[in-house]
């Protein structure tokens, strides 16, 4: 017996340094595998399609009503794979990387405004043969369906605005981009603590590939927040009581990006409009609090 507890003790310990040397030799390949295992079990399929000559990577999965989900700025189409794990038994779903993110060319002569990444999204579902969905955005990507709702009404049967910045209250800058390169891991602590209420713990080498990722990309993300800010559709607030679709404002409770006084805003302008806060939530509830966002959205596209 002793010789067995000392084998497992053996066996558990180098399966331990095993997973830490991958994680300090490939942590990249770490994430890609973790991504890929999340997707799978969602129910969701890794596709591409040309966008107007552009390869557009998205995720696709089940059957049912149509569920196009966008996700925020510097971020990709991962973002939504644990909320989209509870929706894919019910929804036809849908998780596009947007112009300039994720598995998508960063391509500096595109126009990386509202209004550009609303014409990508537009073209994209074209090329799918979709003609009427329901519509989900969080951040950027919940800007960009609130504008997309304007100009296109037709087609969106529902909205969902999950913490979605659109409306300038009190002249508070939300596309400020992320400054300067992340130095330390206490850096990039800070900054996932200003996006997540809750951020979970991540090894040494994850934390120290992402810093290394999100630096490669820093001037591409600053000059991302620029386009919108200068870009059309920057502040919705002039039209947004011309939303005619039902609409959901789905809002992480605890955002220390956006005010609560634009989803105060967004509830109170568009007539057919619910709100409800996610406690214990921040800027990206869909992340943090992925069975809550999914029951939510359910809960209202059934409704």
């Amino acid at each position: 017996m002793k010789r067995l507890l000392l084998w497992l003790v053996g066996g558990v310990g180098a399966v331990g340094l095993g997973i830490f040397a991958l994680l300090t030799l490939a942590p990249e390949e770490v994430v890609e595998l973790s991504q890929w295992q999340a997707a799978r079990s969602a129910g969701l399929e890794s596709k591409t399609v040309a966008v107007g000559g552009y390869e557009t990577h998205y995720y696709e999965g089940d059957t049912g009503p149509t569920l196009v989900m966008l996700h925020g700025m510097a971020d990709d189409r991962n973002s939504f794979v644990a909320a989209a794990a509870h929706l894919t038994d019910s929804y036809h779903v849908i998780l596009p990387d947007l112009m300039g993110h994720g598995s998508n060319a960063r391509d500096p002569e595109l126009d990386y405004s509202i209004a550009g990444q609303e014409a990508f999204v537009e073209r994209f579902v074209d090329v799918l043969g979709l003609d009427t969905f329901f519509l989900v955005g969080n951040s950027m990507g919940g800007h960009i369906s609130a504008a997309y709702a304007l100009d296109y009404p037709a087609r969106v049967n529902k909205l969902v605005l999950v913490n979605a910045p659109g409306l300038v209250v009190d002249d508070t800058v939300v596309y400020g981009g992320f400054g300067a390169p992340l130095e330390t891991v206490a850096d990039f602590d800070a900054l996932m603590a200003r996006v997540l209420f809750n951020p979970p713990s991540l090894p040494a080498p994850i934390k120290k590939y992402m810093i290394q990722t999100t630096n490669a990309r820093m001037d591409f993300i600053n000059g991302l927040a620029v386009a919108v800010r200068d870009g059309a559709n920057y502040d919705l607030s002039a039209r947004i009581d011309q939303v005619i679709t039902p609409t959901l404002v789905l809002w992480g409770a605890e955002d220390a990006v956006v005010p609560f006084a634009v989803a105060a805003n967004y509830a109170a302008k568009i007539s057919d409009a619910q709100l409800i806060l996610l406690p214990d939530a921040g800027h990206s509830p869909q992340m943090e609090a992925p069975v809550r966002v999914a029951q939510a959205i359910d809960s209202f596209l059934k409704r």
